[in-house]
């Protein structure tokens, strides 16, 4: 199951809630009181165990087994929720579902065993407050994964079968207005750094196939210790997914990077990934120049009058046929 296809999770109130009124239509047609009161409450019991050990059951299953999950997706839910945090609160999540259902075992032997109908509802009611009471333990935790849900939603979903272009560069280099010019993906445009704050995911259609193009937080050059968690989600695009590497450079300076710094993340980079497919890119070119650079076979485009879009798009459907 995809990250972003994890369903609607309930918080421990809501559950509650749900199971006690799902419980509370239960009834049995039998004449004798006492009897009934018994037949009632095992079936109440039940109904109260079930509508919170299914839906908690659900929960666990829905979030992907760590064992099997692709390295990136992995990488991205350590740096955005925490895998350990995440397995947790799915332990505790867990915990409770085996609490409940433990807790309906044992008693409903008791409400059996009860001759009248007011000690068969006070046992029925000793159950419900012992399960509500476990779902509200682990409330924190529901909260948690409700978050995480919100979280993955926004992530971008990568088929690992297609093609991927990577678009990488300092901060304020023009990725976010490139990527929204050349493909469906709508990335947030702002005139500061650090607009992005995860990596998302544009397409482009070519022909009979689709290459996927990724937006990434802008970069510095700096150890991988020394970087922020949003700068850490594009390091893991590139060290997971083994893309097209597009590598964006500002010559108009109006990126608040100079040309030496852009050009050492540059050759950190190409340096790194020195296996990848690599295109540079020297963006914002309807702006007059304030740097000059060689670097070969590289395409100036500008979003401003489009010029080199098309040679872009040409160039990226070229590399992945290859």
């Amino acid at each position: 199951m995809n990250l972003q296809d994890i369903p609607t999770i309930a918080t421990a109130e809501e559950l509650v809630d749900r199971a006690l009124r799902r419980a509370s239509k239960v009834e049995e047609s039998v004449r004798n009181a006492d009897y009934r009161a018994r037949l009632t409450a095992v079936r109440k019991i039940h109904s109260v165990a079930d509508n919170i050990a299914n839906p908690l059951h659900s929960y666990v299953k829905a979030f992907p087994s760590f064992d099997n999950i692709h390295s990136f997706d992995r990488s991205i839910i350590d740096l955005t929720v925490g895998v350990d945090k995440l397995r947790k609160a799915l332990g505790g999540v867990d915990w409770a579902r085996k609490e409940v259902l433990m807790i309906a075992t044992k008693y409903v032997p008791k409400a059996r065993a009860r001759k009248s109908a007011d000690n068969t509802m006070k046992i029925m009611s000793e159950a419900y407050a012992k399960m509500t009471n476990v779902v509200r333990q682990v409330e924190k935790n529901l909260n948690f994964l409700i978050s995480a849900r919100s979280i993955f939603r926004n992530l971008p979903n990568v088929d690992t079968e297609k093609p991927l272009a990577v678009f990488a560069g300092a901060p304020n280099v023009g990725k976010s207005s490139l990527i929204r010019a050349v493909s469906s993906g709508k990335p947030e445009v702002k005139s500061y750094p650090f607009t992005t704050k995860g990596v998302s995911l544009g397409h482009i259609k070519a022909k009979y196939d689709v290459i996927q193009v990724m937006d990434t937080p802008g970069l510095l050059d700096r150890p991988d210790s020394d970087r922020n968690d949003m700068e850490k989600q594009g390091i893991a695009a590139l060290d997971h997914l083994e893309p097209i590497i597009v590598f964006l450079t500002d010559l108009s300076g109006t990126s608040g990077y100079s040309i030496e710094i852009q050009k050492a993340l540059h050759d950190e980079l190409k340096t790194r990934y020195s296996k990848y497919n690599w295109l540079d890119v020297y963006s914002k070119s309807d702006l007059e120049p304030e740097f000059s650079l060689d670097y070969p076979n590289s395409i100036s485009v500008s979003v401003m009058d489009s010029t080199g879009i098309e040679d872009l798009e040409s160039e990226l459907v070229r590399i992945c046929k290859q």
